[in-house]
């Protein structure tokens, strides 16, 4: 094998697990590493999902934490704003910054030291289709082009997307086919796993996450936070609202927006 070892980071969704469970019938597994990137934020089915991940894959998933931030809330209130579309400092401060310390520390930076799959699709949003639309599953590329948290040291780490072309539909039949179970969360309306709701998601995400008691925990603390900046009156950051458009104490109060507007075929996910 080129590589030394296959990095696989997992998020407990179904893109990741089956770039996983391929890379499992792929490679040796003594050459596999999975990895989670912990923002502190994900929903309690998501590691009950992790931990029946390690037992049933017979692999150990290592986590990466952020050093500075213990999660997305204190990530919030030590920037004094909310990520947005603009500032998306949730991915790079505690997904992607831990991530290539961990690499780091592991001494992954050198050539062919390793190979990471990562589990996006073309077709999961309009920007990661312009993104990754022209690639092929087998394209390898460098870590350092996924995103400017990643500098030229990490030029050598190799990055393939194995299920770049897949749709949502071939994810799901793949991992059934295998008969291997999905995160709990999709079975509740979820359409996408991770950040739990993330503050950039459609609006359905947001409204599966108020019927949900951890989402409507999570919502009441972002909203606690938004009354703190808003309140004080030094803070001259613009960015202070959940969402500037959006009405979250509606959304807490009802379990639905106000508004009809149709976001379907929009994504502010993770900016990778």
């Amino acid at each position: 094998m080129k590589y030394e070892k296959i990095i696989v980071p997992v998020s407990g969704g179904k893109d990741s697990q089956l770039c996983l469970a391929l890379a499992l019938e792929q490679f040796p597994k003594d050459k596999i590493i999975a990895v989670h990137q912990s923002t502190g934020y994900d929903h309690p089915l998501t590691y009950k999902h992790l931990d029946w991940m390690e037992e049933f894959y017979d692999i150990k998933i290592e986590y990466t934490q952020s050093d500075k931030y213990k999660d997305v809330f204190d990530l919030i209130e030590k920037q004094q704003y909310f990520p947005n579309n603009v500032a998306r400092s949730c991915t790079g401060e505690l997904k992607q910054v831990p991530f290539g310390k961990w690499l780091i520390a592991n001494n992954f930076l050198a050539e062919n030291a390793c190979l990471i799959w990562m589990g996006m699709r073309s077709d999961e949003s309009n920007a990661r289709s312009t993104k990754y639309g022209d690639l092929n599953n087998e394209d390898v590329f460098s870590l350092s082009d996924l995103s400017g948290k990643y500098g030229k040291k990490f030029s050598k780490v190799a990055v393939s997307l194995p299920i770049v072309s897949f749709t949502e539909k071939q994810v799901f039949e793949e991992l059934a086919k295998r008969g291997h179970k999905v995160n709990e969360l999709y079975a509740k309306g979820a359409a996408r796993v991770g950040c739990f709701p993330c503050l950039l998601a459609k609006k359905a995400d947001w409204e599966m996450a108020a019927k949900d008691e951890t989402g409507r925990e999570h919502i009441q603390k972002l909203i606690e936070l938004e009354d703190r900046f808003t309140a004080d009156t030094s803070n001259t950051r613009k960015l202070i609202k959940i969402h500037q458009t959006r009405d979250i104490r509606h959304l807490l109060a009802t379990g639905s927006f106000s508004d009809k507007v149709d976001d379907s075929s929009s994504c502010g996910w993770c900016s990778i």
